[in-house]
């Protein structure tokens, strides 16, 4: 990517959609372009602050690992989501472990370089503390729900986020696009593969969801 190219990438961000473009070719100038493949880990839970992270394309979850050794996904980002902004701030280790669920591109901006824009810019630094929120309430309400709900309840408020549209015709089914596998969807469920089908063909089976081959694309409340 052209130095161009980056500060074009960083201004679609909501962090920094804010700043004059020269401001956005200083940053550009402190960052790197990186490629990940999937499954590669872009930085593990409790690595060493470093860079805020730009998806330009591609996928990224955001996960932790159990006690127990199993994976809950926390959050799956995509373009042009930042990432990696705590650790920048307050210089302590990463929180969650980012992995690309395909191939991926990301702008690393140097840490110096996003603290003098937090410093000179009101704005970015407000912009930057409301994405940080947003994604503080996810993970808490993710959280939550794996505490108060079963595996069903999760699956269904989840579907209910992915709804896409009014429920059409008689059989009062609402489309929904959902772009992870079903791996990666019982990870955020917090549940097995295998629990997660049961679940899946139950709800199926007392015609709460609809399917096309192992794709749900439709849910009734």
């Amino acid at each position: 990517m052209t130095s161009s190219a980056v500060g074009d990438a960083l201004a679609r961000t909501e962090a920094f959609a804010c700043l004059p473009r020269e401001q956005l070719e200083v940053l550009a100038a402190g960052s790197r372009v990186r490629r990940f493949d999937k499954g590669e880990q872009v930085f593990a839970r409790g690595d060493a602050a470093g860079s805020l992270y730009v998806l330009v394309q591609g996928s990224i979850t955001l996960s932790i690992t159990t006690a127990e050794g199993s994976e809950v996904v926390l959050a799956v980002l995509a373009p042009p989501e930042a990432f990696g902004e705590l650790a920048v701030i307050d210089g302590g280790p990463r929180v969650a472990t980012a992995t690309a669920r395909r191939t991926s591109t990301v702008v690393a901006v140097a840490p110096p370089r996003v603290r003098a824009a937090l410093t000179a810019n009101p704005d970015v630094a407000m912009s930057v503390l409301g994405a940080l929120a947003r994604l503080v309430r996810r993970i808490d309400e993710h959280v939550t729900d794996l505490v108060t709900l079963d595996l069903q309840g999760r699956l269904l408020k989840f579907l209910a986020a992915a709804a896409t549209g009014h429920a059409a015709g008689r059989d009062d089914f609402r489309p929904v696009e959902v772009s992870l596998n079903q791996s990666e969807l019982a990870r955020m469920l917090g549940g097995s593969r295998q629990q997660l089908n049961k679940v899946i063909v139950t709800l199926e089976t007392n015609g709460s969801l609809r399917r096309s081959g192992s794709r749900i694309t439709g849910v009734r409340f």
